[in-house]
């Protein structure tokens, strides 16, 4: 009875919201991104913004039937993952947990839905070897996503101020009966202080940082100046150029990497890799994602530091 009850919830709330996105709002096509928070500002109204823990997952957005990444392509996750989502435009984050970067890319990335037998030709199988086939494949790729939960942050109608997108998307979390959706947690700071100490309270336990969401900011594509990324560092990403050797007891290893921003300022990237990273470094031609604070009169970037490597489909335009 409480699973019908909540089925029903979700069919006359997601009926709600798509009967408003296509009757009295539109809905915006492109992403929205962060900006760099300035913790130079003394300034600041701070309580005019709702603050969310920023998770370090794979941007996507749920469109009532399936998951895109950031840049449109589709990702392939398994119908007992997106099982009971609302039918509702909502963006998110595909997340493990904190320090969980690599393999939930490596899942939520894989171009594989499934797994194809490769034992005997497809035309020998019978019909019921498919199916047993079928279905183990399914649960392989179930287990796979398994750990994964789309943490849903906003919905990307057009016209609506924040808060009120963040109510409509609550009450879908409240009645959406999936142990893979779930809702990030909004809440409220009174002062840059308070600011300041959840931020080293999340970065001592693990976490990436704090997202600021101005309570009134309307939903656009691109960079939003009511939408700040906070971290204890900035961080971009470059493009390798060329892998340059060690010396020392890095000899016979990567040494540095050679890369260009997005803004074409080239510099050398030479630490923040682990051994493994050194004997194996990201490939020419890829991008890396790299930590800094602040940058030179000419634009490099300040104590750079390697984080990781960035996949291609993930990255903003």
């Amino acid at each position: 009875m409480r699973y019908f009850l909540a089925a029903v919830c979700v069919f006359l709330i997601t009926a709600f919201t798509h009967v408003c996105a296509q009757n009295k709002f539109d809905i915006v096509e492109g992403v929205q991104l962060a900006k760099q928070y300035n913790h130079s500002h003394t300034d600041f109204n701070v309580a005019d913004y709702w603050v969310s823990e920023k998770l370090d997952g794979i941007r996507a957005r749920w469109n009532g039937t399936e998951l895109r990444t950031r840049n449109g392509n589709k990702i392939f996750a398994p119908m007992c993952f997106t099982a009971h989502w609302p039918k509702a435009t909502i963006d998110g984050e595909l997340w493990i947990g904190r320090g969980k970067f690599e393999l939930t890319a490596s899942i939520v990335l894989s171009k594989l839905p499934h797994v194809e037998p490769h034992t005997q030709p497809r035309a020998l199988l019978s019909t019921d070897v498919e199916a047993d086939h079928s279905l183990a494949a399914n649960s392989v790729s179930c287990n796979r996503w398994s750990a994964l939960r789309f943490m849903a942050f906003d919905m990307p109608i057009a016209g609506v101020p924040f808060e009120s997108r963040l109510n409509m998307l609550n009450s879908l979390g409240e009645a959406t009966p999936s142990p893979t959706f779930a809702v990030v947690s909004q809440f409220r700071v009174t002062s840059l202080d308070a600011l300041k100490e959840k931020l080293k309270q999340v970065t001592r336990e693990g976490g990436e940082g704090l997202m600021l969401h101005h309570e009134h900011a309307l939903y656009i594509a691109g960079r939003s100046d009511k939408l700040l990324k906070v971290k204890q560092f900035e961080d971009a990403e470059a493009r390798v150029l060329a892998h340059l050797p060690g010396k020392g007891r890095f000899k016979r290893l990567m040494g540095s990497l050679l890369v260009e921003t997005q803004d074409g300022i080239q510099f050398k990237l030479g630490t923040g890799f682990s051994e493994k990273d050194r004997q194996s470094p990201p490939a020419i031609g890829s991008w890396v994602t790299f930590k800094f604070y602040g940058v030179t009169k000419n634009g490099k970037p300040r104590f750079a530091s390697y984080l990781r490597t960035r996949p291609q489909s993930d990255l903003s335009k």
